[in-house]
């Protein structure tokens, strides 16, 4: 059985979506030994943060509508080059304001990513197995700050922070070569793909799993902004980043300050949650796809408040074992619900708004990146640069993430084919 041509494009996407949240997350690690160098705080260090997904925030929608437009392989191909660069220029930086603006420019090149990965989703896949092959290119949201842990507390000792970013920065290269050899811009523009898996994929659009939920068939992005769908998935994505990308940020410094952990220790400890959210996101696709159709709210739900509940008692145990097992269920459920919220725009935007539809939601994500780092930096300052008081705001979030999936989110089946109440009718 030879490997599907899908298949490759997939791992060719996980790939370059792990090299961009490693990139990213690699600031985590480094930003106590930044802050020390450049002497700041931690309202500082939130900004740092934050203008990264400034720039990624505002990149999002335009990322999109390049992709629907000149098709997403050329953006793909011109993000890899972009931030790659800007990675290695963040080891550069001499001072707070380089860092914003290096950080910033960081953030406009990988923004136009997500759109294009969508895109080629959409037209590389049916709505039979889109949720699936989203969910799978997803979990790469758990497993690269997972890597990106590990490899920081190994790379930190021996290189430094600066080499460090440079290292990174070149592991870009092996992305662009990859995407030019893999990625098009629909399966079937791609001549590697065999007439019987492009016909498998015009079987699979038509078949019934792939019509069973309600897609928003709406003619132009405008006419798309002015679905309530659309908008609550908007600020679902804004809200709940406030708790991911808190976590996410703000783990590493909790880690060393609160549980005082050593570099390795905080590493490995650090890399857990993500490592068990990556399997939970990857799972969530084939759950949702496989139990859910339709339904898929109530998913999400579930895993946000089970997950919520362990994110809590992990902030509440001092025993090592105890706080590392709750960190870990919190992190399977809590990138689950993640996973699960990114099938609904594969489900319900049309293929050819795929980029600019995706992007205008992810737009909403973004902005909670940038909002909850700031954020987040201030209360801990507050509390007297208690690290601890950070995930107040988390929890708060993810409260009110929860219930807005609950009450703001409704699913519709596809309505019958003409045929089929035809022949009920008759019947």
């Amino acid at each position: 059985m030879s490997f599907k041509t899908s298949y490759k494009v997939g791992l060719v996407l996980l790939l370059c979506y792990l090299v961009a949240w490693l990139d990213r997350m690699a600031i985590n690690m480094t930003v106590p030994f930044m802050a020390k160098e450049f002497g700041i705080g931690s309202d500082k260090v939130g900004w740092i943060l934050s203008a990264f997904f400034l720039g990624y925030a505002l990149s999002q929608i335009p990322g999109g509508m390049m992709a629907d437009r000149i098709g997403p392989r050329k953006v793909i191909l011109v993000a890899l080059v972009w931030w790659s660069f800007f990675t290695a220029m963040t080891g550069v930086a001499g001072g707070l304001a380089s860092m914003l603006v290096v950080r910033f420019l960081f953030g406009i090149g990988e923004g136009i990513f997500p759109a294009a990965v969508w895109k080629v989703i959409g037209n590389w896949y049916s709505k039979k197995n889109r949720g699936t092959a989203n969910a799978l290119i997803l979990s790469s949201i758990a497993f690269g700050p997972a890597i990106s842990s590990l490899l920081l507390a190994w790379f930190l000792p021996v290189l430094g922070w600066r080499t460090s970013f440079y290292v990174l920065g070149g592991g870009g290269a092996i992305c662009v070569l990859a995407a030019a050899l893999f990625i098009t811009n629909s399966i079937r523009e791609n001549p590697r793909v065999s007439p019987e898996e492009l016909e498998e994929f015009e079987r699979d659009s038509r078949s019934q799993a792939a019509n069973a939920e309600q897609t928003l068939e709406k003619a132009s992005f405008g006419q798309l902004l002015g679905s309530p769908p659309i908008w609550v998935l908007f600020f679902v994505a804004l809200i709940y980043n406030l708790t991911m990308y808190g976590w996410l940020n703000w783990l590493p410094t909790y880690l060393l300050e609160v549980k005082k952990l050593s570099l390795q220790r905080t590493g490995f400890v650090g890399a857990l949650p993500f490592l068990c959210g990556g399997i939970g996101c990857m799972l969530a696709g084939y759950v949702s796809d496989r139990w859910f159709r339709g339904r898929r709210k109530y998913l999400v739900f579930g895993c946000q408040a089970i997950g919520g509940i362990c994110l809590y008692l992990f902030t509440q145990i001092n025993d090592p074992m105890q706080y590392m097992v709750a960190q870990c269920i919190a992190g399977f459920l809590l990138f689950m619900a993640a996973g699960a919220i990114w099938t609904l725009p594969m489900i319900l935007v049309p293929p050819r708004l795929m980029g600019s539809g995706a992007g205008f939601i992810n737009t909403g994500g973004q902005i909670g990146g940038f909002l909850t780092n700031i954020l987040i930096g201030y209360v801990i300052k507050a509390n007297d640069n208690d690290a601890a008081a950070g995930f107040h705001v988390m929890l708060g979030a993810l409260v009110v993430a929860a219930l807005l999936v609950l009450v703001g989110i409704r699913e519709q089946p596809a309505p019958a084919p003409a045929r089929l109440a035809t022949d009920t009718a008759s019947s």
